[in-house]
């Protein structure tokens, strides 16, 4: 707000011009970027009783339509050297949530909301529930054919927890683990994306396996540096 607000002489909250604001944000080029500053925007008239109109709301949503989305250029990145990387790790639970993103395509959010309650153990899977990204619940199953050292490992974490205890680590610590290894969690979705090709040879099937919404997302991994044929 600090940003949205400067060079406006404002000595009490309702001496801000909205109409400078909103150029402001107008100016702004890429969606995240509009998002963050945005949502900042609403919350402070919220939490200072400022009303904003239909028409202003409306302007907002149909500003989002016109920025650009930001992405980022990836360097190439080999699934070998990141499968070695985390094959060293000698923290069993910290070894299991790297593998399960990349055995079943889940994202860093999804995977650290999983608690014990969440787990169905079978005789030959285990079977997790979540909230996908789009707010919507999910089932997802990891095979104990895929890795069954893994499956074992994990069977005996998640019997070890209590009904409301999380499975896996935290998002921010297992990002800071995987940036000190120099990947990304989000790597081992983009390579789960290339492997479910390789293997089911139907995008569309890719799609479902990602629970993207959009067939254009799905390319967009598909197309990514992840180099997953050595």
């Amino acid at each position: 707000m600090s940003n949205l607000l400067n060079n406006q002489n404002i000595i009490n909250c309702n001496d801000m011009n909205i109409d400078i604001v909103l150029e402001k944000l107008k100016n702004i080029k890429h969606k995240s970027s509009y998002s963050k500053y945005k949502n900042a925007f609403i919350r402070f008239c919220n939490y200072q009783d400022i009303h904003l109109n239909n028409e202003i709301m409306t302007q907002l949503k149909d500003m989002k339509e016109d920025k650009k989305k930001k992405y980022r250029k990836l360097k190439p990145t080999n699934l070998k050297d990141i499968a070695n990387k985390i094959r060293v790790i000698k923290n069993r639970k910290l070894k299991v949530s790297f593998k399960i993103m990349l055995y079943c395509g889940l994202r860093v959010s999804e995977l650290t909301q999983i608690r014990k309650n969440d787990c169905i153990i079978l005789d030959d899977a285990i079977e997790f529930s979540f909230i996908s990204k789009g707010g919507k619940p999910v089932k997802v199953i990891f095979h104990k054919e895929i890795d069954e050292l893994c499956f074992h490992k994990l069977c005996e974490l998640i019997q070890s927890l209590h009904d409301s205890q999380k499975v896996f680590y935290s998002k921010s610590y297992l990002q800071k683990i995987a940036n000190e290894k120099k990947f990304t969690c989000h790597d081992l979705r983009r390579a789960f994306a290339k492997l479910e090709l390789k293997e089911k040879r139907d995008i569309h099937k890719v799609k479902t396996a990602l629970r993207h919404t959009s067939l254009n997302n799905t390319r967009i991994y598909l197309r990514s540096k992840i180099n997953i044929d050595k």
